[in-house]
């Protein structure tokens, strides 16, 4: 062992590579299969898709909080009461394909920049950070940083931040017995 003390540390960096490009693979796989469905007329939000087919790519806390959001939208017609955009890819009208780029470790959570491709121009800055852990061997989203309403709404620019924030007005709104 003494012999090969170089070892550790390109093994590290290779395993570090790997994850990387795990979590690369993971996350263009999810854009992959959700983008077109996004380009498609649907009876609700395209994201009640990923609830229904793919709820297991979501951390339990997001899903949970996705769930109470789309079921108190369902029972309201004729107003607004949860998201008003695609949490996703952070748009109302999305584009014809995203793309992963620059991924980022921070602890167990990596960040990875997801730019929107619309007309064949991919955008400057990246729509949406897809924020992902490895759950049983898998990676999972956690969350959806939102790094161009950071300024704006700094409390916030991510999607569980936005779903108790929706979640509090509800309950604000909320006739009194």
């Amino acid at each position: 062992m003494l012999a090969f003390p170089y070892l550790l540390p390109a093994q590290g960096k290779t395993n570090s590579h790997e994850e990387v490009e795990s979590v690369r693979s993971s996350v263009g796989e999810f854009y992959r299969w959700y983008v077109p469905k996004t380009l498609k007329p649907h009876s609700g939000p395209a994201w009640n898709l990923v609830l229904k087919y793919r709820s297991t790519a979501l951390s339990p806390e997001l899903f949970r909080a996705l769930r109470e959001d789309s079921d108190a939208q369902a029972k309201t017609s004729g107003e607004i009461v949860g998201l008003d955009f695609d949490p996703f890819l952070n748009t109302q009208d999305p584009c014809e394909r995203y793309e992963v780029g620059e991924i980022i470790q921070k602890e167990q959570t990596y960040q990875a920049q997801v730019f929107g491709v619309c007309s064949g121009k991919k955008n400057e800055k990246p729509d949406v950070i897809a924020q992902v852990e490895k759950q049983n061997g898998r990676w999972i989203f956690v969350n959806f940083a939102y790094p161009n309403l950071e300024k704006e709404y700094p409390n916030s620019a991510n999607l569980l931040a936005t779903l108790k924030a929706l979640r509090e007005e509800r309950k604000g709104s909320e006739p009194r017995s």
